[in-house]
């Protein structure tokens, strides 16, 4: 099943997405920040291993889809974009991020951003 994990969102917006997911039969989480040094995979029940990092908090939202197709994808940020309830910082589950830490994935997509910003490749 299609799953976004929430981070950071404020309630009134939270509230948006969660209908929006509910629209289109995806599976919301909020995420709490004590969870944000746990790796995705344990945040989408893919990992029994709760381990995470110390000091591993962040303010900025963040969304992270798990198993959304792009073309429902698209529908869906458009929607967001619509309800004013858009999130700066965005990741699609890959066999890479996975395995990071929300707080990790949070500083990868948060020098991404910066790079585009500079007119830089991230890496």
């Amino acid at each position: 099943m299609a799953e976004v994990l929430l981070f950071n969102i404020e309630k009134s917006k939270a509230v948006k997405i969660k209908m929006l997911c509910r629209k289109f039969f995806m599976e919301a989480t909020e995420v709490s920040n004590e969870d944000f040094g746990c790796t995705i995979s344990y945040l989408l029940g893919m990992s029994e291993d709760r381990e995470g990092a110390e000091n591993s908090d962040f303010s900025e939202e963040m969304l992270y889809f798990a198993d959304v197709n792009g073309g429902l994808l698209s529908i869906f940020l458009e929607q967001l974009k619509r309800r004013k309830a858009n999130v700066a910082l965005k990741a699609v589950k890959t066999p890479t991020n996975v395995n990071f830490t929300a707080y990790e994935l949070y500083r990868e997509i948060s020098a991404e951003r910066e790079a585009i910003a500079r007119g830089e490749s991230a890496h």
